[in-house]
């Protein structure tokens, strides 16, 4: 598909496909600016410009995540649309020998392939469960199937945050999946940025975080300790960014896709908006915990200064690079005890 900027011009996007066409746009997303300022070399090395760029791969913990925000975000309909559920029953048929057993005790004398086996399985009963006819139905009709495990924590995680009375109406009265393209001026040169709102409602927007809890801690200071490994601080101050151009985006026209005008103008005309992160588990038994940033909050203020620093960053390693290999280069330094661990030397 393609993925130029034709297909996305600055303004706002209703019902981009993220996978398809928001992630391969050229614009900083909020990762690329923690990347950024932490290290630009990093940003490179997963940026388009590497041609050995790692490939994204489609892991199982990417299609949870995926199912999690359908689920939440955008309603039961939808997701029972997308996804079904691994049936786990014994008498699913799923390897050869099992298709080649089936037969036998019917008094079918088995083919020589799997597929041939599937047919012949089938032909005798249409009824039948097989494993590779069930997937390859499923793939067919736009559906992925999910390990049991993972979709009933799916229907449980949203249903807790459905429940939860500080939580009912946060993914309520709004859009999901909104997409903002805009264009700053850094150091006096153009910056592409993009920012993909999880939902986006008239006073703020809401992020969507699923995070592991292996060591069994207690949910809410295991969340604060993931917002700073991940500086989700970041990823706040951007996507607040991508906000303030709404208003000049709705009057401009600069809008794409389905919505309700009347309820984008309103978004447009709200003056003070804030930034919520609701976290879920997803080990262990199903928890939630939210958090937000409001406007003044120094927290979000810091995090502006920082997200500056990283497009002069960007900008100033694009002049300096170009395309090629981006480097952090370190003088040689001493190495002092105060560098080191507290630990180091102790037996």
């Amino acid at each position: 598909m393609d993925t130029s900027d034709e297909m996305l011009p600055d303004g706002i996007h209703f019902g981009v496909n993220a996978d398809a066409v928001y992630h391969p746009h050229e614009g900083l997303g909020s990762g690329d600016v923690r990347r950024l300022l932490l290290n630009p070399a990093e940003f490179w090395w997963n940026s388009r410009l590497n041609p050995l760029r790692p490939t994204d791969t489609d892991s199982a913990f990417k299609t949870f995540g995926r199912a999690v925000h359908v689920r939440v975000l955008e309603g039961e309909e939808k997701f029972n649309r997308l996804y079904e559920r691994e049936d786990t029953s014994d008498d699913m048929l799923r390897t050869d020998a099992d298709l080649a057993a089936w037969l036998r005790k019917r008094d079918i004398k088995p083919l020589r392939s799997k597929a041939e086996k599937i047919a012949q399985a089938l032909f005798a009963d249409p009824g039948v469960k097989i494993e590779d006819d069930i997937k390859e139905r499923a793939e067919k009709e736009g559906r992925t199937i999910l390990k049991a495990d993972d979709y009933d924590r799916i229907i449980i995680s949203s249903a807790l945050i459905a429940d939860n009375p500080d939580l009912e109406h946060a993914f309520d009265g709004g859009m999901p999946e909104v997409a903002v393209i805009w264009t700053e001026t850094i150091d006096g040169e153009p910056v592409r940025c993009k920012a993909l709102f999880d939902y986006l409602k008239i006073r703020g927007i809401g992020d969507l975080k699923s995070t592991s809890n292996p060591k069994e801690m207690d949910f809410p200071p295991l969340c604060r300790i993931r917002f700073a490994e991940r500086r989700m601080d970041l990823q706040a101050a951007h996507y607040m960014r991508g906000r303030s151009f709404i208003r000049q985006f709705v009057k401009d026209g600069a809008v794409f896709g389905d919505h309700d005008p009347q309820w984008l103008r309103k978004v447009a005309d709200q003056a003070e908006y804030g930034f919520a992160f609701v976290f879920f588990q997803t080990t262990g038994a199903p928890s939630s915990w939210a958090c937000s940033l409001s406007p003044e909050n120094s927290i979000l203020r810091d995090a502006a200064i920082y997200r500056e620093a990283a497009l002069k960053a960007f900008v100033l390693c694009r002049r300096k690079y170009g395309d090629g290999m981006w480097l952090k280069r370190e003088p040689i330094q001493e190495l002092d005890p105060a560098d080191l661990p507290m630990w180091f030397g102790r037996r």
